[in-house]
């Protein structure tokens, strides 16, 4: 572990190259509730059926270990409408592609992966915002679209405001803000 803060109240474990933050994060389950692991790379970034996602470095990876709730009956919707509403904040429009991929100009910028484990959930997030990606005509980063790198900790913060935000909207209606969420798929 290189370093730890803490950002809105979330403790965040930072660490250079890891196989998986998800994997890192399994390590810490029983130990400690939601935290947030981020790695600079990946070596075996996970993605849906064994897939791997390209982690070099200058991307944003990260898990977050969340305890069950019934807040966490729409973690998934959460989670990818945070993710979109915080590609806004940057000025880049975004939609969902069902199951887990958040995609602008027809390519993949982010995707997500959740497991349950121990009465918990980890969710696993990878976001391309200063890498290279591995394939030009399926992903794309952020700093392809805005032209200049963009401070991962700044959009780390905006992600986990808005989940907190749309966390609490959950949990008031869920109906209005499924509708918003159901307003970003590609359909």
């Amino acid at each position: 572990m290189e370093r730890t803060l803490e950002i809105l109240g979330i403790p965040v474990y930072s660490f250079g190259k890891v196989s998986s933050t998800m994997d890192v994060a399994e390590e810490f389950l029983g130990k400690e509730q939601n935290i947030i692991i981020t790695a600079d790379e990946q070596s075996k970034g996970r993605g849906r059926y064994g897939r791997t996602w390209f982690s070099p470095f200058g991307g944003l990876y990260f898990s977050w270990i969340i305890k069950k709730e019934p807040s966490t009956n729409f973690l998934s919707e959460m989670i990818s409408l945070s993710i979109v509403e915080s590609m806004k904040i940057f000025g880049i429009n975004c939609n969902i592609k069902l199951p887990n991929d958040i995609i602008t100009a027809g390519r993949k910028i982010a995707g997500m992966l959740l497991i349950r484990k121990e009465g918990s959930y980890i969710a696993g997030i990878g976001i391309n915002i200063n890498n290279d990606v591995e394939d030009r005509q399926v992903g794309i980063s952020m700093l392809e679209i805005i032209g200049k790198p963009v401070d991962k900790l700044a959009f780390l913060e905006n992600f986990i405001r808005t989940y907190l935000s749309y966390k609490k909207e959950f949990c008031k209606n869920s109906d209005i803000s499924l509708q918003k969420w159901s307003n970003y798929l590609i359909k």
